[in-house]
């Protein structure tokens, strides 16, 4: 399965770290996307890099379609097999890890923030694609779907210089009471 990764071209820093992490995870299968960026609505500029890959998938009639973001960090060794080894179901998005958001008994959750990893449904793509791209597309989606989070979370986001709050970001705040692969 293609893991689709969406890319700053200019974010060298992030081009290594990812590197190494495809490398542990033995990721050999994967495509990079460039982003978008809006320096006046960050927001919009990352809604149309998920959208591209959606709208693409769509087009090539794919079941479904796995997207990460650049940023991301595996929780451990093995962590990408055991997201795809343990995948619902059924569900709209599945999704390896989330910085914000209340998970059910289930692993699902309703409104949430963080799409650094997750596989989304051919049945669900036009829905995403509709979503407004004046706001954060995943605080878009609450309520919209059934979400299901990879439990223990096998994705989470690098600290780092967010182009999107256009700051340094430590996600490490979100993990608290979080349990990780």
């Amino acid at each position: 399965m293609e893991l689709n990764i969406i890319h700053l071209s200019h974010r060298q820093d992030r081009l290594q770290l990812l590197n190494n992490q495809l490398t542990e995870q033995n990721v050999i299968n994967y495509k990079l996307w460039e982003g978008f960026l809006d320096e006046e609505n960050p927001k919009r500029g990352i809604a149309k890099a998920h959208k591209q890959i959606i709208h693409w998938a769509q087009k090539q009639n794919l079941p479904y379609t796995l997207i990460a973001e650049d940023d991301i960090k595996f929780t451990s060794k093995g962590a990408f097999d055991f997201f795809l080894k343990n995948e619902p179901k059924e569900y709209d998005l599945y999704l390896g890890g989330i910085s914000y958001g209340s998970i059910d008994k289930d692993n699902s959750v309703k409104d949430f923030s963080g799409l650094t990893l997750y596989k989304i449904k051919n049945s669900f793509y036009n829905f995403f694609l509709d979503l407004p791209e004046d706001k954060d597309i995943d605080r878009a989606l609450a309520n919209k779907g059934k979400f299901i989070v990879c439990n223990p979370f096998v994705a989470i986001q690098y600290n780092g210089y967010s182009d999107n709050k256009k700051a340094y970001q430590n996600y490490d705040l979100f993990l608290q009471n979080r349990k990780l692969y």
